[in-house]
């Protein structure tokens, strides 16, 4: 099979620097803020973003080493199979959560639903 390469269209600016004290869900973190910084070149890709939508945020796990086919429910919970769950070590480690915008300033996003690690690059954005 061919080798998929991706480039980051931006990159995650959060508190979480550890997978330890970061919310399990974006759902769980609706109050918590961060930010996306954009690359400059995308610009005009954000240009209809508004306030008060929500978007999938697809991100990279770029912490994540080796995955295992079965893994506890949100990190605690029932063993369950690896693909009924959001669990970060996954054979390709994309992740996706649901954001809330809250502003936008330049190349800069401000969003609440933050369930990512500080410097986690973004791979894209879908508007729900």
């Amino acid at each position: 099979m061919d080798e998929i390469i991706f480039r980051p269209i931006g990159y995650i600016k959060s508190k979480y620097e550890s997978v330890e004290n970061m919310p399990k869900s974006s759902k769980e973190a609706m109050n918590e803020e961060a930010e996306i910084i954009i690359d400059e070149e995308y610009l005009e890709s954000i240009s209809s973003m508004k306030t008060g939508e929500e978007y999938m945020v697809l991100f990279y796990f770029h912490k994540s080493k080796g995955f295992k086919q079965r893994v506890p429910f949100r990190g605690d919970g029932p063993i369950m199979g690896l693909f009924s769950t959001h669990a970060p070590n996954r054979p390709n480690p994309i992740g996706v959560s649901t954001i809330k915008i809250k502003e936008i300033d330049g190349n800069i996003i401000s969003f609440n639903g933050v369930d990512m690690l500080n410097n986690t690059p973004v791979l894209d954005l879908k508007r729900i």
